[in-house]
């Protein structure tokens, strides 16, 4: 039997739906397509209650078990001290999910598929050293590019990285900051970008996505997806706003503690959707002129593929993947949207103007977003996997 067990905190679950769901459609075709006997452990941070608040208070109404989405889901409970423990965490984790691990492990052959390397890669690492299984890790883009950063979590990453079956990056960008975090060889870090659904994220009829949300159907919308946090930039979006035309408001699908700071500087122009369904965003993508991502960091963005699927330019920092994705545009070559210096408002205002008042056929930007389909990255996945369980293709 060919087993695959993904380890993660990036995972759905009943009471986060939308919690990293891009891992889970990336497995799910992987183990589909392969013919895997899939498993997910997702361990769950346990905080003493006096600072159980927000999002661990959510977490910790996670089952022990649950299946979701047809996949059967371990949420191991592990010691979390917040702002306190992050150099212990992998430890922490290892040690909340050792009982599930061994016992997965006496089942029969494996391979322990990580995804972010802190702390979720070396956790997986110190328990496949213990229980003497092949494991992958997945770099996701802030694990290398700011955890990273620290030198504990550096001196584990390069202590374990040498083990690893394979590691992954979902960019070239990404790829080259963890061969510098990781002492690995760079041709050793294997590039597998994300993927994008091109049945569910689609060109449509923009007057019925915005009736659908709830929204004017006139008006233009600069539309942002993601946390609210500092790092996604739409602060720099937000203060845009007064230099564009009136009729120009942001659009927000996500929630975040930054959402009452973009309030303000959007001036009453920002409009805010909360976290939706997927369905949904794929409808706030039709609904939309622009989407805007000013990042100050990314791995590879799902919203900006998504949004090229959906017919919508991008309007982003050159950071991450995503030159890659928009494939290096040279200066004035604004078919796919446009690249800005991050933080810069006025660059970001002046681009947006150009873009908004320069529509393109929205065919023309899906009909290139066709290139980023799935069956290349889990063609890629499935044979490595299969390498590892020593099964011919």
């Amino acid at each position: 039997m060919k087993r695959l067990v993904t380890f993660t905190n990036l995972f759905p679950n009943r009471v986060q739906p939308t919690h990293g769901l891009f891992v889970f459609e990336r497995m799910r075709r992987v183990a589909a397509a392969g013919g895997f006997a899939w498993r997910v452990v997702a361990p769950i941070p346990q905080v003493c209650w006096p600072l159980c608040r927000g999002t661990y208070r959510l977490q910790a109404t996670v089952p022990d078990h649950e299946t979701w989405q047809g996949v059967e889901v371990e949420h191991p409970r592990y010691r979390h001290w917040p702002g306190l423990s992050m150099r212990r965490q992998a430890r922490a984790m290892a040690a909340g999910a050792r009982s599930v691990l061994q016992r997965l492990a006496a089942e029969g052959p494996l391979v322990l598929d990580a995804h972010y390397l802190w702390p979720d890669g070396v956790a997986a690492a110190l328990l496949a050293e213990e229980l003497g299984l092949p494991f992958a890790w997945t770099a996701r883009g802030s694990d290398a590019n700011v955890l990273a950063d620290d030198p504990v979590v550096r001196a584990a990453l390069r202590r374990h990285a040498p083990r690893a079956t394979f590691v992954a990056a979902v960019s070239a960008a990404l790829a080259d900051r963890v061969a510098e975090v990781t002492g690995l060889p760079r041709e050793q870090v294997l590039v597998v970008r994300n993927g994008v659904d091109l049945e569910r994220f689609a060109t449509g009829d923009r007057a019925a996505a915005r009736t659908a949300l709830g929204l004017p159907v006139t008006g233009r919308y600069l539309l942002g997806v993601g946390r609210l946090v500092a790092g996604k930039g739409f602060g720099v979006a937000a203060a845009a706003l007064a230099q564009l035309p009136p009729d120009v408001q942001l659009l927000l699908v996500g929630d975040g503690p930054e959402r009452a700071a973009l309030a303000a500087a959007g001036g009453g122009r920002v409009q805010f959707l909360g976290t939706r369904s997927p369905a949904e965003v794929a409808l706030a993508y039709q609904a939309a002129d622009l989407l805007v991502l000013p990042s100050e960091r990314e791995g590879w963005p799902n919203v900006v593929t998504e949004a090229l699927a959906s017919g919508l330019r991008v309007l982003a920092t050159p950071v991450g993947g995503i030159p890659e994705i928009l494939d290096h545009p040279v200066p004035g070559d604004e078919r796919l949207g446009a690249l800005v210096p991050v933080g810069d408002v006025a660059a970001l205002a002046a681009a947006a103007r150009r873009l908004l008042e320069a529509p393109v056929e929205r065919a023309a930007v899906r009909a290139f977003a066709s290139r980023y389909g799935w069956q290349a990255p889990v063609q890629l996945l499935c044979e490595r996997f299969w390498r590892i369980l020593g099964v011919a293709a």
